[in-house]
């Protein structure tokens, strides 16, 4: 089982671009964030990707440069608050799926 099968869209952020909306969870992948190490034709390390759906991956992660640029100018900030939402939601579920151990962490 992949990481990300059958896991929640924790961007959510596709339904900010007119005309656009989350998909399933079917389309869930990890999604790496646009952080230091991220280059072209380079991934930033895995603790720094959520789970997005199709449409928010190829927005964030991918080549929907268009959506990602008009996310960019319209909503800057309340972009990065989803991404940095999205990315403590999917450490959660992570660690709810066994995938990460913290010993004797608790979720709150």
């Amino acid at each position: 089982m992949s990481t990300a099968e059958a896991a929640p869209c924790t961007l959510r952020i596709a339904s900010f671009v007119p005309g656009r909306q989350c998909w399933g969870r079917d389309t869930t992948v990890i999604t790496h964030l646009p952080v230091w190490g991220k280059g072209k034709s380079t991934k930033c390390t895995d603790m720094a990707g959520a789970f997005g759906c199709a449409a928010c991956h190829a927005i964030i992660d991918g080549p929907d440069k268009a959506a990602r640029e008009y996310l960019m100018k319209n909503y800057g900030s309340a972009i990065f608050e989803r991404m940095l939402n999205g990315l403590t939601e999917t450490h959660a579920l992570l660690i709810q799926r066994g995938v990460i151990i913290i010993p004797d962490a608790q979720l709150i």
